[in-house]
């Protein structure tokens, strides 16, 4: 009699498995929970070369990190330009490019710089950056002193003692005018019985009626642009000098800067300097509009900081001379 044996199921030998597949299915995937960090707005700046001479033109950039629903002020969103020259601005995709023209003579710091932004409830906001330090080195190199000059020649013959000769001699003839005309002015003054003092027209009238010759010359009209706003830099120069105690007619727009830092009234003719540097230097063309614009700055500064009228009285003076 044949036996047969009855076999079991594969799967009965194998409870662990099912105990496996059951904490499977009970426990499911597990998914990592992520934590949510706080936004921190930032701001960061950096230039394109760090060693400049004068007259260079150096990129800053600026790149932003600002909420969704922000957005930025207007066009006065970045601070700490006050002191540079700018050129152009450019603003792209989280970040403002600004380029200046370098036309100060000792390093300095660049910043730091501050973008001003508006969140979604109106509420005004500021990120600050760190300052850049710029280096200023000499347009005759980092050895100054090792520098191949080279003399003028040709303008003058030296060579030629004739010529030393009647140079000497031109001089002293003009010394001897000179004395000479001293002499005759000097006998004739003495019979004067009294000096007459002359009154020169103050400084706020004599730079109005500078401006007004300067416009009537018809200088940017004709296109030179460049010679236009030079002779207006100078009357404002002038004018300055003439009513503050330091030399603006020698001095950088940079240095007129700092002086003009006690004289709270003066910044504002700042920026009119500055564009006539940019046009001086950079060869920038500004709009007839801007020129318009910057002539009634001008007279706008000359009329605010003109000198009170009993400043401007003098008691003319009469002496007399024994004859």
């Amino acid at each position: 009699m044949t036996q047969f044996s009855k076999k079991r199921p594969l799967y009965g030998k194998r409870p662990l498995f099912w105990v496996l597949v059951c904490l499977l299915l009970w426990v499911g995937p597990a998914v990592p929970e992520t934590s949510e960090t706080d936004f921190v707005p930032s701001l960061s700046a950096s230039i394109d070369k760090n060693t400049v001479r004068i007259g260079d033109l150096v990129w800053v950039t600026l790149r932003y990190e600002i909420p969704e629903d922000a957005t930025l002020s207007g066009s006065n969103d970045i601070g700490g330009l006050e002191t540079l020259t700018v050129i152009e601005n450019k603003t792209g995709p989280d970040q403002i490019k600004i380029r200046f023209l370098v036309d100060q003579l000792e390093s300095f710091d660049l910043g730091p710089f501050r973008l001003t932004y508006i969140d979604g409830q109106n509420q005004r906001h500021q990120v600050t950056t760190d300052p850049l330090a710029i280096t200023i080195v000499s347009n005759l190199g980092e050895k100054a002193e090792d520098a191949a000059l080279k003399p003028i020649e040709g303008i003058i013959a030296t060579q030629s003692r004739t010529l030393s000769y009647l140079l000497w001699a031109s001089g002293v003839l003009l010394l001897l005018l000179g004395a000479a005309s001293g002499l005759i002015y000097w006998r004739r003054k003495r019979h004067i019985l009294g000096i007459q003092a002359i009154l020169e027209d103050p400084p706020h009238v004599k730079a109005d009626r500078e401006i007004d010759n300067l416009i009537a010359s018809g200088l940017f009209e004709r296109g030179d642009v460049k010679a236009f706003y030079y002779i207006f830099s100078e009357t404002i120069r002038r004018y300055m000098e003439s009513i503050r105690r330091f030399p603006a007619a020698e001095m950088t727009t940079e240095e007129i800067a700092r002086a003009a830092q006690e004289n709270p009234s003066d910044q504002c003719i700042l920026p009119l300097l500055k564009q006539a540097d940019l046009v001086k230097f950079a060869d920038s063309v500004p709009a007839p509009e801007r020129k318009d614009q910057d002539i009634l700055v001008a007279r706008t500064y000359i009329q605010q900081t003109r000198p009170a009228t009993e400043e401007l009285q003098e008691t003319p003076s009469l002496q007399e001379v024994s004859p």
